[in-house]
């Protein structure tokens, strides 16, 4: 059973095999593949436009000059052809950037410029003989450099930063403070400060790092040229502490009372100064000459200094009633104002 099985499949194989394989078919695969090659080769010698990016390098740099503003690293070129000679530039275009080199194109100024036939002139030797240059940008390369003149000066941070309630920004650090400037000497003279670029960062709520880059200019460059910066947030809780109402200005032979004689003073602070916070750091005090150009029996009270770090700061009650007296020991009666 299993034999007469194992011819039949044998014998279906065989047919099966031979239809697929029969001359008619492989005719059919013979005229398929002679009809693809042909629409390629009709597609490919036809003429197009392909733009293509180009990898661009500054070389032969002498050992003593700084490149304080590099050209960019690649140009990005629009040409016209026929395929199969922009299929050729697609292969080879990253094989070696196009190399520019320095001494060809610097003065005396600390200045170099490749203008757009001369960098046309340089791309046309990567390309096939034939092939049109349609647009380049950028149409021209500058770089600029010196022989070493710098200067130390301090970062200064060009940001804004603000917390999500109830966060707030305890500080912003940055390192390193300061970096070193290459420029010319002109250039050197005027600068005093390394400008970091524009940054607003909102709705904080975590420590927050960034690097962040220097505003420059042509012929300028920074080392480092960016910046560690460390936003440090904190979490604000609120708190309430009883402080005493203090005289000051006041005769030997006065004495205030006030009415209650200290006061619940309310105020939000980070959670890391929390504990530290206490009332011996809020300084409330009554002056005597403002009491006496004062016009009602209640007195409205202010803080004279509260310790850093405290903000939203409440007085409650912020109004008090007030007796000025006499001290039993001065020479005068013991009246009550």
């Amino acid at each position: 059973m299993e034999e007469r099985l194992s011819k039949k499949l044998n014998r279906w194989a065989k047919k099966g095999f031979s239809l697929i394989w029969n001359k008619q078919f492989f005719t059919f695969l013979v005229f398929l593949f002679i009809s693809f090659a042909f629409w390629v080769f009709t597609n490919l010698n036809e003429t197009y436009k392909q733009e293509f990016e180009f990898p661009i390098k500054l070389v032969n740099v002498p050992e003593n000059v700084v490149i304080t503003t590099d050209i960019p690293k690649s140009i990005h070129v629009s040409l016209r052809d026929k395929g199969f000679n922009l299929l050729t530039v697609a292969q080879n275009k990253d094989e070696s950037p196009i190399q520019i080199n320095f001494s060809d194109y610097t003065d005396n100024s600390g200045h170099g410029i490749v203008s757009s036939a001369e960098l046309a002139k340089l791309l046309s030797q990567r390309l096939p003989q034939g092939m049109q240059i349609i647009t380049q940008r950028p149409q021209q390369v500058e770089f600029y450099f010196n022989y070493g003149e710098r200067k130390r000066v301090p970062v200064v941070v060009n940001g804004t930063f603000e917390a999500a309630d109830p966060f707030y920004v305890m500080q912003v650090r940055h390192v390193p403070d300061s970096v070193t400037v290459y420029a010319a000497r002109n250039q050197l003279n005027a600068i005093r400060a390394a400008q970091t670029v524009p940054l607003r960062l909102t709705g904080l709520t975590d420590n927050t790092k960034k690097a962040v880059s220097f505003q420059t200019a042509p012929g300028v460059k920074f080392v480092p040229e960016k910046i560690n910066l460390n936003i440090i947030v904190d979490r604000l809780v609120e708190k309430t502490v009883q402080v005493p109402v203090q005289q000051v200005n006041f005769p030997a032979s006065k004495t205030l009372r006030t009415f209650p004689s200290s006061v619940s003073v309310t105020f939000q602070v980070g959670m890391h100064l929390y504990r530290s916070v206490n009332a011996d750091q809020f300084v409330l005090v009554v002056n005597y000459e403002s009491l006496l150009e004062n016009r009602s029996s209640r007195y409205h009270l202010s803080l004279k200094s509260v310790p850093p770090g405290v903000r939203h700061v409440r007085i409650s009650p912020q109004d008090v009633d007030y007796v000025i007296e006499d001290n039993p020991d001065s020479d005068n009666n013991g009246n009550s104002h």
